[in-house]
Protein backbone atom coordinates (compact mmCIF):
# COMPACT_ATOMS: atom_id res chain seq x y z
CA UNK A 1 0.00 0.00 0.00
CA UNK A 2 1.42 3.35 -1.03
CA UNK A 3 0.91 6.34 1.26
CA UNK A 4 0.45 9.70 -0.29
CA UNK A 5 1.74 12.85 1.40
CA UNK A 6 -0.84 15.31 2.72
CA UNK A 7 -2.04 17.90 0.25
CA UNK A 8 0.47 20.65 -0.36
CA UNK A 9 3.51 18.60 0.72
CA UNK A 10 5.97 16.86 -1.53
CA UNK A 11 7.03 13.27 -0.94
CA UNK A 12 10.62 12.75 0.04
CA UNK A 13 10.89 9.74 -2.35
CA UNK A 14 8.70 8.54 -5.16
CA UNK A 15 7.10 5.13 -4.49
CA UNK A 16 9.08 3.46 -7.28
CA UNK A 17 12.36 4.78 -5.79
CA UNK A 18 11.96 2.95 -2.50
CA UNK A 19 12.76 -0.73 -2.49
CA UNK A 20 12.48 -2.85 0.59
CA UNK A 21 14.54 -6.03 0.79
CA UNK A 22 12.44 -9.10 1.49
CA UNK A 23 12.62 -10.38 5.04
CA UNK A 24 14.54 -13.52 5.92
CA UNK A 25 11.25 -15.39 6.30
CA UNK A 26 10.09 -14.28 2.83
CA UNK A 27 13.40 -15.39 1.31
CA UNK A 28 13.12 -18.79 3.01
CA UNK A 29 9.55 -19.24 1.76
CA UNK A 30 10.62 -18.37 -1.80
CA UNK A 31 13.56 -20.74 -1.57
CA UNK A 32 11.32 -23.55 -0.32
CA UNK A 33 9.12 -23.13 -3.39
CA UNK A 34 12.01 -23.62 -5.87
CA UNK A 35 13.15 -26.97 -7.21
CA UNK A 36 16.64 -27.82 -5.94
CA UNK A 37 19.41 -27.40 -8.51
CA UNK A 38 20.37 -31.07 -8.17
CA UNK A 39 16.82 -32.12 -9.07
CA UNK A 40 16.77 -29.72 -12.03
CA UNK A 41 20.07 -31.16 -13.27
CA UNK A 42 18.91 -34.74 -12.74
CA UNK A 43 15.93 -34.25 -15.05
CA UNK A 44 17.97 -32.66 -17.80
CA UNK A 45 20.79 -35.16 -17.25
CA UNK A 46 18.43 -38.12 -17.73
CA UNK A 47 17.05 -36.49 -20.88
CA UNK A 48 20.58 -35.89 -22.21
CA UNK A 49 21.52 -39.51 -21.53
CA UNK A 50 18.35 -40.80 -23.16
CA UNK A 51 18.86 -38.64 -26.25
CA UNK A 52 22.52 -39.68 -26.56
CA UNK A 53 21.83 -43.42 -26.25
CA UNK A 54 18.94 -43.22 -28.75
CA UNK A 55 21.20 -41.47 -31.25
CA UNK A 56 23.89 -44.15 -30.75
CA UNK A 57 21.29 -46.88 -31.23
CA UNK A 58 20.28 -45.32 -34.54
CA UNK A 59 23.91 -45.24 -35.67
CA UNK A 60 24.39 -48.84 -34.52
CA UNK A 61 21.44 -50.05 -36.60
CA UNK A 62 22.95 -48.64 -39.78
CA UNK A 63 26.58 -49.59 -39.10
CA UNK A 64 25.84 -53.13 -37.92
CA UNK A 65 23.61 -53.78 -40.94
CA UNK A 66 26.35 -52.53 -43.28
CA UNK A 67 28.97 -54.84 -41.73
CA UNK A 68 26.69 -57.80 -40.98
CA UNK A 69 27.13 -57.51 -37.21
CA UNK A 70 24.51 -58.66 -34.72
CA UNK A 71 24.13 -57.03 -31.30
CA UNK A 72 21.35 -57.54 -28.79
CA UNK A 73 21.18 -54.12 -27.15
CA UNK A 74 23.00 -50.81 -26.77
CA UNK A 75 22.77 -49.42 -23.23
CA UNK A 76 24.23 -46.62 -21.16
CA UNK A 77 26.90 -47.87 -18.76
CA UNK A 78 25.99 -47.72 -15.08
CA UNK A 79 26.80 -44.48 -13.31
CA UNK A 80 30.11 -44.56 -11.49
CA UNK A 81 31.85 -46.94 -13.90
CA UNK A 82 35.16 -45.33 -14.87
CA UNK A 83 37.36 -48.30 -15.87
CA UNK A 84 36.32 -48.24 -19.51
CA UNK A 85 34.41 -46.20 -22.09
CA UNK A 86 32.53 -49.16 -23.45
CA UNK A 87 32.22 -52.90 -23.11
CA UNK A 88 30.92 -55.62 -25.40
CA UNK A 89 29.63 -58.87 -23.94
CA UNK A 90 29.62 -62.27 -25.68
CA UNK A 91 25.80 -62.23 -25.79
CA UNK A 92 25.89 -59.08 -27.95
CA UNK A 93 25.12 -56.50 -25.26
CA UNK A 94 27.05 -53.24 -25.64
CA UNK A 95 27.31 -50.74 -22.80
CA UNK A 96 28.77 -47.27 -23.36
CA UNK A 97 29.78 -44.75 -20.70
CA UNK A 98 28.12 -41.47 -21.61
CA UNK A 99 29.68 -39.13 -19.04
CA UNK A 100 33.15 -37.93 -18.17
CA UNK A 101 34.55 -39.70 -15.11
CA UNK A 102 35.45 -36.56 -13.12
CA UNK A 103 33.30 -33.72 -14.47
CA UNK A 104 30.14 -35.72 -15.05
CA UNK A 105 29.56 -33.90 -18.33
CA UNK A 106 28.22 -35.73 -21.34
CA UNK A 107 31.11 -36.89 -23.51
CA UNK A 108 31.53 -35.40 -26.97
CA UNK A 109 29.47 -37.09 -29.65
CA UNK A 110 32.63 -37.98 -31.59
CA UNK A 111 33.97 -39.82 -28.53
CA UNK A 112 30.71 -41.70 -28.08
CA UNK A 113 30.60 -42.71 -31.75
CA UNK A 114 34.26 -43.77 -31.62
CA UNK A 115 33.44 -45.99 -28.62
CA UNK A 116 30.39 -47.40 -30.40
CA UNK A 117 32.50 -48.32 -33.45
CA UNK A 118 35.11 -49.94 -31.20
CA UNK A 119 32.49 -52.06 -29.45
CA UNK A 120 30.77 -53.02 -32.72
CA UNK A 121 34.12 -54.36 -33.96
CA UNK A 122 34.27 -56.52 -30.82
CA UNK A 123 31.12 -58.29 -31.97
CA UNK A 124 33.27 -60.07 -34.53
CA UNK A 125 36.69 -60.05 -32.82
CA UNK A 126 36.74 -60.26 -29.02
CA UNK A 127 40.35 -59.07 -28.81
CA UNK A 128 42.48 -56.15 -29.96
CA UNK A 129 44.40 -58.03 -32.63
CA UNK A 130 45.18 -56.92 -36.16
CA UNK A 131 41.87 -58.14 -37.64
CA UNK A 132 39.99 -56.28 -34.91
CA UNK A 133 41.92 -53.05 -35.61
CA UNK A 134 41.27 -53.29 -39.35
CA UNK A 135 37.54 -53.85 -38.84
CA UNK A 136 37.36 -51.06 -36.26
CA UNK A 137 39.06 -48.71 -38.74
CA UNK A 138 36.61 -49.68 -41.49
CA UNK A 139 33.62 -49.15 -39.20
CA UNK A 140 34.99 -45.78 -38.10
CA UNK A 141 35.57 -44.76 -41.73
CA UNK A 142 32.00 -45.77 -42.59
CA UNK A 143 30.69 -43.75 -39.64
CA UNK A 144 32.75 -40.78 -40.85
CA UNK A 145 31.41 -41.20 -44.38
CA UNK A 146 27.82 -41.26 -43.15
CA UNK A 147 28.42 -38.14 -41.05
CA UNK A 148 28.08 -39.91 -37.69
CA UNK A 149 31.72 -39.46 -36.69
CA UNK A 150 32.93 -35.87 -36.87
CA UNK A 151 36.04 -35.35 -34.77
CA UNK A 152 36.50 -31.72 -33.80
CA UNK A 153 39.19 -29.23 -34.73
CA UNK A 154 41.05 -29.93 -31.48
CA UNK A 155 42.28 -33.25 -32.84
CA UNK A 156 45.49 -31.99 -34.40
CA UNK A 157 48.13 -34.12 -36.05
CA UNK A 158 51.04 -34.85 -33.75
CA UNK A 159 54.11 -32.72 -34.22
CA UNK A 160 57.13 -34.50 -35.61
CA UNK A 161 60.50 -33.56 -34.24
CA UNK A 162 62.44 -33.16 -37.44
CA UNK A 163 65.71 -32.84 -35.54
CA UNK A 164 65.47 -36.53 -34.73
CA UNK A 165 65.70 -37.34 -38.40
CA UNK A 166 68.47 -35.02 -39.52
CA UNK A 167 71.90 -36.57 -40.13
CA UNK A 168 73.66 -33.91 -38.06
CA UNK A 169 71.54 -34.52 -34.95
CA UNK A 170 71.53 -38.31 -35.25
CA UNK A 171 75.29 -38.52 -34.89
CA UNK A 172 75.76 -39.65 -38.47
CA UNK A 173 78.68 -38.24 -40.43
CA UNK A 174 77.92 -35.50 -42.90
CA UNK A 175 78.40 -36.25 -46.53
Amino acid sequence: MTRRPPAGQRALFQPDEVAVAPSAGARLRALAMTVPARARRAGSRAEEDSDAIEKLRGYAVELSAHFGLAYSTIEAEAEGVVEHYGICYADGRIRIRLRHATTGRLLKESSLVDTLCHELAHLRHMNHGERFRKLYGRILDEARGRGFYRPGPNEKPRAVQLALFSERDCGMPRR
